[in-house]
């Protein structure tokens, strides 16, 4: 659409100016206005010297005779060939000089192009291509990533970060439907990592998941690995992250967005601009050492964050910090700049790794819901947003607010999520973005800084901690009816616990995961298959190939088995989940203990409905893959086990599933069976164990004897 096209703040497609590590982006321009003007002062005293006026060309022809007749030609044109030439070979010769003191880009390693490359990534990079063709034929879509380390500042406060390409986020993944992601992994930092990718069923392709210890080996400091995957089936807002240790935390996070067929012609609210806009938590301290400190023995509370972030910026106040090196002056806050008048979709992802966001733009009363977690829904009113780690929202803001165009964008975060615990001394709670219409979005360098918005806020503090579908219904758009009859039924109770030495650690039916990082539970599945091991082949909990007080694992072999889980919070902290490879129904949820199934209008252990004529749980209720379970709640899901691999199964509050709160579901195994493990996938695992545990969570034989620092 041309009123699209007319936003458009870049040229150059993301895939194309991220895709190679190489490249050296070139964020400065060279103004080159530089003409000045002389007073008319300064004119009137050259005239007055002058034998002539100006304008009087025979004036000017005869001074120019009576000149040359008065001066002989040889000893100008001499003079002026000296000068060219003395320049000339100065010039030649400082631009030797030069080249031989800096490298060309091309010269430059991968390693140090990342390092080299200014930490904040551009706000243009995370508007959608306005010349997007959704029609593209399906395509291989090849990206080049170098994960490097690196001290960075996100607002301004100093500190060691993980980075891909050297830049915070990452860079955009933009694709459609359909299309295969290539993505080439060189792993440069000094600890192992894996990458997943949050929200993509992995369908036909387990071991892509990204999940170390579960679908892949990590890739060791010096490795690399290659990522591929088809995203059919699926569109909408997604986004992927580090997921060994809490990697996620320390920059290792970026957004994907796959566009449906008919994204352009079928919006349910028209829009001229799309971009991503991702939440996050920010901690000072290192990540390593804080996840090593509350797995640590005696220690019930997760750490709190500093400060918050919009697109991996923030402004700290560096005076109250004397003790952190830090330089907040260039810390710009993010800029929305949108046309007036017209409607702009803002796709909001929390990619962070313990706060919830309450979101909302000074002024505007109206931001309507048209996605949820990659599902479409008719577009549902509201005005703010409530985003718990791992979910995402799509909203469209219409630009029409008369009598400024200014606004603050403001992601608070909700303090009762945190039960009872405070905030750091002179931490942030709140992130802001700049929210401004302009009708032409096109700025220059060298432009002078527009006025900051004047706007307040009307938000009221949330006094819960629940999904935003507990208050407001949300209907699939085309419509997702869920199976009226369950074939399993699974009750799990989920819980922080305090064991032996006490460690707290999360807990799933008594059962507190720890993966192993050398031996994946998809390479035992597939070993055990191929030699025809009944252990893995069984329907239900997989007690005789697993250590259930380690690796809970529950099996379905059938076709298209519909699966519930009953998910019962005994723990006052609200609890996200997220379900790999697939996507759940919420059928009901709630406070307190669940009252059973015939509350929701279902049979004992969901199979069927208690009244026929009665199907409102199952005629459209909203499917998402990351759900909460509230503090001392329970909620209900319903899936299809229908896409073949090993899928992990955990809260999305960092801390709580590097604790161990997690599990993991067995799909299809008759069709696993065929599989063979890629060998690339399998190399992984050749590299040391020490090297594979590099950023890992620490044994808990570590905490042993109260302090002893020696692994078992």
């Amino acid at each position: 659409m041309a009123s699209y096209r007319l936003l458009s703040p870049t040229e150059n497609r993301h895939d194309v100016r991220e895709s190679r590590a190489s490249r050296i982006e070139k964020s400065e321009t060279i103004d080159a206005s530089g003409d000045s003007e002389e007073d008319e002062g300064g004119d009137d005293e050259q005239d007055r010297m002058l034998p002539f006026r100006r304008g009087d060309v025979e004036g000017v022809a005869a001074g120019a005779q009576t000149n040359y007749q008065r001066r002989p030609w040889w000893p100008v044109a001499t003079f002026t060939l000296a000068c060219v030439g003395t320049i000339f070979c100065l010039t030649w010769l400082a631009l030797s000089l030069d080249s031989l003191g800096r490298p060309e880009p091309s010269d430059l390693s991968p390693l140090e192009v990342a390092l080299a490359a200014p930490l904040r990534r551009p706000d243009r990079d995370y508007i959608l291509d306005p010349g997007w063709d959704f029609g593209a034929p399906n395509q291989v879509r090849t990206y080049d990533w170098v994960i490097v380390d690196k001290e960075g500042d996100p607002d301004g406060i100093q500190k060691r970060m993980m980075t891909i390409n050297g830049q915070f986020p990452g860079p955009i993944i933009e694709v459609n439907e359909g299309d295969v992601i290539e993505v080439n992994v060189r792993n440069l930092a000094s600890n192992a990592t894996a990458i997943h990718w949050h929200g993509i069923f992995q369908n036909g392709s387990n071991w892509m998941d990204g999940a170390a210890g579960v679908t892949q080996c990590p890739i060791a400091p010096g490795s690399s690995y290659r990522y591929k995957f088809n995203v059919t089936g699926q569109a909408g807002t997604y986004f992927y992250h580090g997921h060994q240790g809490v990697q996620a935390l320390g920059g290792l996070v970026g957004p994907l967005v796959i566009h449906s067929r008919d994204e352009a012609t079928g919006q349910p609210l028209p829009y001229s601009s799309d971009r991503v806009i991702l939440l996050q938590d920010w901690y000072y301290d290192s990540d390593n050492e804080l996840m090593r400190d509350v797995l640590s023995p005696g220690v019930e509370d997760a750490p709190m964050p500093n400060t918050a972030l919009i697109n991996g910026v923030n402004q700290a106040v560096c005076t109250d910090h004397p003790s952190r090196p830090c330089s907040a002056a260039d810390k710009l806050l993010p800029t929305l700049e949108l046309a007036p008048g017209v409607g702009h979709r803002l796709r909001f992802l929390n990619v962070g790794g313990f706060a919830w966001f309450q979101v909302a733009v000074d002024e505007h009363n109206s931001l309507p819901i048209l996605e949820v977690d990659g599902t479409s829904v008719e577009p549902t009113p509201g005005s703010a947003l409530v985003i718990a780690p791992g979910q995402r929202y799509s909203t469209v803001l219409t630009a029409d607010r008369p009598g400024t165009d200014a606004f603050w964008l403001r992601a608070r975060t909700i303090t009762s999520c945190f039960v009872g615990q405070e905030f750091p001394k002179d931490s942030i709670d709140e992130a802001r973005a700049i929210v401004r219409y302009r009708a032409h979005t096109k700025r220059h360098d060298g432009e002078e800084h527009l006025p900051l918005p004047t706007t307040s806020s009307e938000l009221s503090y949330i006094q819960t901690c629940r999904d935003m579908s507990s208050a407001t219904s949300f209907s699939p758009s085309p419509a997702l009816p869920a199976p009226e009859y369950a074939d399993h039924s699974w009750y799990i109770r989920a819980n922080l616990a305090i064991g032996d030495w006490r460690l707290q650690r999360g807990v799933m039916n008594s059962s507190s995961f720890r993966p192993s990082l050398v031996s994946p539970t998809l390479h035992r599945v597939l070993d055990g298959l191929a030699q025809n091991n009944e252990s893995f082949i069984q329907d239900g909990v997989l007690d005789a190939a697993f250590d259930l007080t380690s690796e809970l694992v529950i099996s379905h072999n059938g076709a298209a088995d519909t699966v519930d889980i009953v998910l019962q919070n005994m723990d006052e902290n609200s609890h996200p989940f997220h379900l790999h490879g697939t996507q759940m129904w919420i059928l009901g949820a709630g406070h307190g203990y669940f009252p059973g199934y015939e509350a929701l209008g279902l049979r004992p252990e969901g199979k069927g409905l208690l009244d026929p004529a009665n199907s409102s749980v199952v005629d459209n209720p909203l499917k998402r893959d990351t759900i909460t379970a509230e503090g001392f709640g329970w909620v209900v899901l319903r899936l299809v086990a229908d896409n073949p691999g090993i899928w992990l199964f955990h809260c999305h509050v960092i801390w709580h599933s590097e604790a161990g709160m997690g599990m993991q579901f067995l799909s299809r195994a008759d069709i696993m069976r065929q599989w063979q493990l890629p060998e690339d996938a399998r190399r992984l695992c050749d590299a040391p164990e020490e090297e594979l545990r590099k950023g890992a969570v620490p044994k808990d034989e570590v905490f042993f004897g109260f302090g002893d620092d020696e692994e078992g």
